[in-house]
Protein backbone atom coordinates (compact mmCIF):
# COMPACT_ATOMS: atom_id res chain seq x y z
CA UNK A 1 0.00 0.00 0.00
CA UNK A 2 0.90 3.09 -0.84
CA UNK A 3 1.90 6.19 1.55
CA UNK A 4 0.51 8.96 -0.74
CA UNK A 5 -2.80 10.13 -0.24
CA UNK A 6 -4.98 11.56 -3.59
CA UNK A 7 -5.80 15.17 -2.37
CA UNK A 8 -8.53 15.40 -5.60
CA UNK A 9 -10.28 12.51 -4.11
CA UNK A 10 -12.13 13.58 -1.44
CA UNK A 11 -13.55 10.98 0.61
CA UNK A 12 -10.03 8.93 0.60
CA UNK A 13 -8.45 12.62 2.33
CA UNK A 14 -11.27 12.65 5.00
CA UNK A 15 -10.59 8.58 5.15
CA UNK A 16 -6.79 9.20 5.58
CA UNK A 17 -6.73 12.17 7.66
CA UNK A 18 -9.58 10.42 10.05
CA UNK A 19 -7.23 7.40 10.29
CA UNK A 20 -4.33 9.36 10.47
CA UNK A 21 -5.68 11.74 13.52
CA UNK A 22 -7.06 8.53 15.73
CA UNK A 23 -3.60 6.46 15.59
CA UNK A 24 -1.82 9.70 16.25
CA UNK A 25 -4.62 9.29 19.51
CA UNK A 26 -3.87 6.17 20.57
CA UNK A 27 -0.04 6.71 20.64
CA UNK A 28 0.12 10.16 22.25
CA UNK A 29 -2.27 8.40 24.82
CA UNK A 30 0.64 6.23 25.65
CA UNK A 31 3.20 8.93 26.14
CA UNK A 32 3.18 8.94 29.59
CA UNK A 33 5.92 9.30 32.40
CA UNK A 34 3.62 7.88 34.77
CA UNK A 35 2.17 4.69 35.42
CA UNK A 36 -0.97 3.91 33.91
CA UNK A 37 -4.39 4.48 36.23
CA UNK A 38 -6.14 1.40 36.65
CA UNK A 39 -8.77 0.02 34.16
CA UNK A 40 -10.56 -2.39 35.90
CA UNK A 41 -11.84 -3.03 39.45
CA UNK A 42 -9.77 -6.02 39.83
CA UNK A 43 -6.46 -4.04 38.93
CA UNK A 44 -7.65 -1.03 41.37
CA UNK A 45 -7.45 -3.74 43.64
CA UNK A 46 -4.20 -5.52 42.61
CA UNK A 47 -2.76 -1.73 43.20
CA UNK A 48 -1.14 -0.72 46.45
CA UNK A 49 -3.52 1.90 46.56
CA UNK A 50 -6.27 0.25 47.01
CA UNK A 51 -6.96 0.75 50.81
CA UNK A 52 -3.41 2.42 52.40
CA UNK A 53 -1.70 4.59 49.17
CA UNK A 54 1.59 6.31 50.36
CA UNK A 55 -0.22 9.72 48.89
CA UNK A 56 -3.57 10.80 48.05
CA UNK A 57 -7.09 9.05 48.82
CA UNK A 58 -7.07 5.42 48.36
CA UNK A 59 -9.30 3.68 44.94
CA UNK A 60 -11.52 2.35 47.39
CA UNK A 61 -12.67 5.68 48.82
CA UNK A 62 -12.70 6.83 45.31
CA UNK A 63 -15.18 4.08 44.23
CA UNK A 64 -17.64 4.61 47.20
CA UNK A 65 -17.51 8.11 47.15
CA UNK A 66 -18.92 7.77 43.46
CA UNK A 67 -21.67 5.24 44.79
CA UNK A 68 -22.36 7.53 47.70
CA UNK A 69 -22.94 10.17 45.29
CA UNK A 70 -25.06 8.41 42.22
CA UNK A 71 -27.38 7.12 45.37
CA UNK A 72 -27.88 10.48 47.13
CA UNK A 73 -28.48 12.07 43.44
CA UNK A 74 -31.52 8.97 42.90
CA UNK A 75 -29.91 7.69 40.07
CA UNK A 76 -30.29 4.01 41.04
CA UNK A 77 -31.22 2.09 44.18
CA UNK A 78 -29.75 -1.26 44.85
CA UNK A 79 -32.85 -4.25 44.74
CA UNK A 80 -32.47 -8.19 45.02
CA UNK A 81 -31.64 -9.90 41.67
CA UNK A 82 -34.55 -12.07 42.52
CA UNK A 83 -37.06 -9.23 42.68
CA UNK A 84 -36.25 -8.38 39.09
CA UNK A 85 -38.37 -9.61 36.50
CA UNK A 86 -37.25 -11.84 33.56
CA UNK A 87 -38.12 -9.39 31.02
CA UNK A 88 -36.62 -6.65 32.51
CA UNK A 89 -32.98 -5.43 31.02
CA UNK A 90 -30.13 -5.07 33.12
CA UNK A 91 -27.53 -2.83 32.00
CA UNK A 92 -23.41 -2.36 32.74
CA UNK A 93 -22.19 0.59 34.00
CA UNK A 94 -18.92 1.68 32.13
CA UNK A 95 -16.48 2.99 35.05
CA UNK A 96 -12.93 5.40 34.56
CA UNK A 97 -10.68 6.12 36.89
CA UNK A 98 -8.04 8.85 37.20
CA UNK A 99 -5.51 9.73 39.44
CA UNK A 100 -5.24 13.90 39.54
CA UNK A 101 -1.62 14.81 40.67
CA UNK A 102 -0.53 18.04 41.74
CA UNK A 103 1.01 21.10 39.41
CA UNK A 104 4.21 20.10 41.54
CA UNK A 105 4.48 16.47 40.23
CA UNK A 106 6.93 15.42 37.96
CA UNK A 107 7.72 11.64 36.89
CA UNK A 108 11.10 11.39 39.15
CA UNK A 109 8.52 13.43 42.55
CA UNK A 110 5.09 12.10 41.91
CA UNK A 111 2.49 14.24 44.17
CA UNK A 112 -0.48 12.96 43.88
CA UNK A 113 -3.86 14.98 44.57
CA UNK A 114 -6.15 12.91 44.53
CA UNK A 115 -8.06 9.59 42.92
CA UNK A 116 -11.09 9.52 41.30
CA UNK A 117 -13.71 7.34 40.22
CA UNK A 118 -16.78 7.52 37.55
CA UNK A 119 -19.78 5.67 36.72
CA UNK A 120 -21.45 5.91 33.88
CA UNK A 121 -24.53 4.18 32.15
CA UNK A 122 -23.25 1.63 29.06
CA UNK A 123 -25.01 3.41 26.64
CA UNK A 124 -24.29 1.15 23.44
CA UNK A 125 -26.44 -1.52 24.66
CA UNK A 126 -29.19 0.82 25.37
CA UNK A 127 -31.41 0.20 22.37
Amino acid sequence: MLNAVDLSDKNQGLISHAAMTSKRAKVNAKLSAYDPDPMSLDACKKSDDWEYPRQGNPWKQAIMNEIDNLKKCDVFRIIPLSSVSSRTKIFSIVTGYLTQRTEASTPEHEEVDKRKCRMSHGGRKAI
